[in-house]
């Protein structure tokens, strides 16, 4: 642990100061480093030994600079650099000050339905702008979204997308599944499809939904939403469509569903 926290450091010096870890997401290991003369942060995730081990790091450092210039949006935290230290490799974004959807899940249980609203708004205003460039997110999930300054931000867009032409051996579908979340993701990608796409995206948002909306994802029957809360009509319907097991019968991307919601005035 104190090798890697330690490569890290040089890796990121003389810019950055590795300040401490923090609570992994799924089998990442995450560290927060401060900027020595701003003090701003940036949130280190590195990548499992035996993916990296299978990444060609510098066309995924290319993929992550490219990325990062095409996620320019308000509500999208997107990727800074990337890089390897020793056999791990590992990419950068800013720190945000805030708490996950998944930490606020966890502690208080479901939201109340504006905010959930709210939420889901934010939400698919940051995937329209990726979609419209024609990126997939690839991981949505609770721990991909931040709350912070009463808004809600989404991490982590298109870095499975770059990972896949950065991988130098076969099985591209399941070594990046495996760093998703089993429960958010489509039937599609679960069965092996090597790249994220947009539709897949939807699938997660639709589990999204439910899971801000009850506490917990939907698994595999679940009850329809509007017999286990009251929601509005077209909640639920977004939520139900965006689950559909066939991805054809899904909205094609985020500015689809963002259309169809009848959203509360006043913004998020």
């Amino acid at each position: 642990m104190a090798d890697l926290r330690a490569a890290l450091g040089h890796a990121l010096e003389p810019a950055y100061r590795v300040e401490r870890e923090v609570r992994p997401v799924g089998n990442c290991r995450m560290f927060v480093a401060l900027e020595k003369s701003a003090g701003g942060g940036l949130l280190v995730k590195v990548l499992p030994g035996a993916l990296s081990l299978a990444i060609d790091s510098s066309r995924f450092e290319q993929e992550i600079a490219r990325l990062g210039r095409r996620l320019r949006h308000p509500s999208l935290v997107a990727p800074r650099n990337a890089g390897r230290v020793g056999s791990f490799v590992y990419h950068t974004r800013t720190f945000v000050e805030g708490t996950t959807l998944r930490a606020w899940l966890a502690r208080h249980g479901e939201l109340p339905l504006r905010r959930a609203v709210e939420v889901l708004r934010d939400v698919l205003t940051a995937l329209a702008h990726a979609h419209a460039d024609g990126l997939a997110h690839g991981d949505l999930k609770p721990e991909n979204v931040l709350l912070a300054d009463g808004q809600a931000l989404v991490a982590d867009a298109g870095i499975l997308g770059a990972l896949v032409p950065a991988l130098t051996g076969d099985g591209g579908g399941a070594a990046t599944a495996a760093l998703c979340a089993a429960d958010y993701l489509a039937p599609e990608r679960r069965a092996g499809q090597p790249a994220p796409a947009t539709r897949d995206d939807m699938f997660a948002v639709g589990v999204l939904v439910h899971e801000m909306l009850t506490g917990r994802p939907p698994g595999g029957n679940p009850e329809p939403l509007e017999e286990v809360r009251s929601v509005p009509d077209w909640l639920a319907e977004l939520g139900r469509r965006c689950r559909a097991a066939e991805p054809s019968a899904r909205w094609a991307d985020a500015g689809s569903a963002l259309a169809s919601g009848s959203w509360p005035s006043g913004g998020g």
